[in-house]
């Protein structure tokens, strides 16, 4: 995950009312698999169903690029015998530029890509985190522990029945589900 998407965690944590601690009480600590709540609300299956969509396109491209990089080395080692100086070196030098123009599709695209995909878990991110306070004063937690990919490494045990990430993600869709259609009026 990126830096700011693990801010955004922490500073939701640090938002929690930590009264109870505070007294000296225990308080009530809830689990959160946050990339699961960003990714599995409607509108992240919809915006991560996009991502992928644009993944496989450029992805497709670039394997277009590199099977024409192959069957120029394949023509170059067929035809090594009979094929000039010049031609040689004109489809040597062919390889190589289309070699380097793949490399670079290749590094543009992860880097693209990671950008889109930390643009769009941050943006979704920033509309679930109210959600996660709301429930979490509703329910009187203490903290709400992030348990998704690496920020669970910290997380030795958990009983889950303090995992609260299914609710968030049902709050978070009904609250975007468009409002129910207005009764037709009667002529």
């Amino acid at each position: 995950m990126n830096r700011k998407f693990v801010l955004w965690v922490a500073a939701v944590g640090l938002m929690m009312p930590c009264r109870s601690l505070a007294q000296g009480t225990a308080g009530k600590i809830g689990l959160l698999n946050v990339v699961r709540v960003i990714t599995e609300n409607a509108e992240g299956k919809q915006a991560m169903g996009d991502f992928e969509q644009k993944v496989k396109t450029k992805r497709d491209e670039l394997d277009r690029k590199n099977n024409e990089i192959q069957e120029l080395q394949k023509q170059l080692q067929s035809q090594a015998r009979t094929l000039n100086d010049d031609s040689r070196a004109a489809l040597t030098k062919s390889i190589d530029t289309k070699t380097t123009e793949l490399q670079r599709g290749q590094d543009d695209a992860q880097k693209e890509f990671g950008q889109l995909q930390n643009e769009i878990l941050g943006r979704i991110g920033n509309k679930v985190a109210p959600f996660v306070q709301a429930y979490a004063k509703e329910h009187n937690f203490t903290i709400i522990v992030d348990i998704s990919g690496q920020n669970a490494s910290g997380v030795i045990y958990f009983d889950p029945a303090n995992e609260i990430t299914d609710d968030i993600i049902k709050r978070v869709d009904a609250a975007q589900a468009p409002a129910a259609p207005a009764a037709s009026k009667p002529k």
